[in-house]
This record gives structure tokens, C-alpha cells and sequence, in this order.
């Protein structure tokens, strides 16, 4: 198999990841990492939401508005400033976060135990040296060839 056609297929695999957590959670993948960030921080500010993790304003306003309607977070004024929202998880919102990092687990380890353990480790640890080496700026530019 060539390298394209491995990256493609692997897509295919985190696609169906995707796929099924949205049919388990009613949530869509964006949606659900900006509640899981919201839930791993324990409270954010919408506009450092938007600076940490590079996701729009205005997209960002649409998830917040569709992760309250569905009463998975709340909006909270700050004391020190009125005008400042932090938004922090509800309990509905931390259980399908904790359900969804639950299906994250059990989908990585299905996943790498579909290999005998040697190669299971070499695998991971070639994953990291890449992940560690990559730059996402430089990979879709002509000068890498």
C-alpha cells in the first residue's frame, strides 16, 4: 500500500471513530471537543476558547449556542468582569464528556490490539516520532518533496 492510500484509509477508520460517537453522544465531533475542553479545564472564557484552540469567534458562538440548548453547558458572568462568560459543563455535559472519553479509550486500545505487542510498541513509538516531528504549516507545501 502506498502512503497515500494509508493515509486514506486510516481517514476512513477516524471517520467511522467519528461517525459512531456521534450516533452514541447526539453530539457533533466539533461540538464535542469544545465541550470536552470546556470539561477538561473545569471552566473557560469563551475568548480564550477561541485564542488556545484556533476555532473562530463566530464558529465558536454556534457550538456554545447549540452545547446550551442541548443543557450540556452553562454560561456564567465573572465577578471581576461582568462582561467576561466563562462556560463551564452541567452534569449532563460532564457524563457524555466522561462517556465519550470512555469510547476513546475502548477505540484506541481495539485498535492497537489489533497488532501482536512487539509491534504494537514500535507502531506507538514511530506514531510519536512523527506526531513529534511533523509541521502541520509545511504539509501541504511543494518544498517538501
Amino acid at each position: 500500500m502506498d502512503e497515500n492510500t494509508i493515509i486514506h484509509k486510516l481517514l476512513e477508520v477516524f471517520e467511522y471513530k467519528n461517525e459512531y460517537q456521534l450516533q452514541t453522544s447526539n453530539i457533533q465531533p466539533q461540538d464535542m471537543y469544545v465541550l470536552e475542553r470546556i470539561y477538561l479545564n473545569e471552566k473557560m472564557a469563551i475568548k480564550n476558547l477561541s485564542k488556545q484552540y484556533s476555532i473562530p469567534p463566530s464558529t465558536l458562538t454556534g457550538i456554545i449556542d447549540r452545547l446550551e440548548n442541548k443543557k450540556l453547558i452553562e454560561r456564567l458572568r465573572t465577578n471581576i468582569d461582568r462582561r467576561a462568560i466563562e462556560l463551564v459543563a452541567t452534569l449532563e455535559g460532564k457524563i457524555a464528556v466522561e462517556k465519550h472519553i470512555e469510547e476513546d479509550k475502548l477505540f484506541s486500545n481495539n485498535f492497537f490490539n489489533t497488532l501482536e505487542q512487539e509491534k504494537k510498541e514500535k507502531l506507538k513509538e514511530l506514531l510519536e516520532e512523527l506526531l513529534n516531528n511533523v509541521k502541520k504549516d509545511s504539509l501541504f507545501s511543494l518544498d517538501n518533496e
